[in-house]
């Protein structure tokens, strides 16, 4: 995103939240507390680059936020709904150019380790879990298999990390569980067969 886009994008946000209030103590608290949460399981030792990462991500909460926010004013009580629709693809181009320009940042201070460490804890682990779920359901899965897997997981991730409630953020990853499930059964599983297998395989292992 072209730098001067992206002060007035920001600029525009940070107005239309301030003027509807949207950024009280609690609110900015909720995020900062979230923020650092996530950061301190990067175990980093650098405070100035701790303190940095903690405010990009509160930063990128609080810009969604207000991009949500502007989204909801622009649609109120619109009946049009190609109308309605438009401005939810813009918002959601708005904020995939956010995202894009969040991750361009943080890897300037962080290493790519850290960067996934940061992308996970703001979709709560979900795509490395769902992997490694998919992969102990199904054990002899090949390896362009879980490739597949993995890579439509990392996009759902990209989505998730942008979208505004926690939610939505699972709502992403269960349309991109969809796909995988379709393209596993033309790949000939039966899903339904191999997750009976797996609960009885864990099960045995509880016991």
């Amino acid at each position: 995103m072209p730098m001067k886009r992206f002060t007035l994008f920001t600029f525009l946000f940070l107005s239309v939240s301030m003027t509807f209030s949207q950024v009280d103590d609690t609110y900015w608290k909720t995020i900062t507390d979230r923020s650092v949460k996530i950061v301190a399981k990067l175990g980093l030792q650098d405070q100035a680059k701790q303190e940095r990462a903690v405010h990009m991500i509160r930063d990128q909460y609080f810009l969604l936020n207000a991009c949500y926010m502007l989204r909801d004013l622009k649609i109120k009580d619109n009946t049009d709904k190609s109308l309605k629709e438009q401005i939810i693809q813009e918002t959601l181009r708005e904020t995939t150019n956010l995202n894009q320009y969040f991750i361009k940042n943080l890897k300037e201070v962080l290493s790519d380790q850290q960067v996934e460490g940061i992308k996970n804890g703001m979709t709560y682990n979900v795509y490395p879990n769902t992997v490694k779920a998919y992969q102990d359901m199904i054990p002899r899965l090949t390896k362009e298999e879980v490739h597949t897997i993995d890579s439509l997981l990392y996009e759902a991730r990209d989505l998730a990390m942008q979208a505004e409630s926690s939610e939505k953020k699972h709502a992403w990853f269960g349309k991109y569980k969809g796909k995988i499930n379709n393209y596993l059964a033309s790949h000939g599983y039966n899903l339904k067969e191999e997750g009976d297998k797996w609960a009885e395989r864990l099960k045995k292992t509880n016991q």
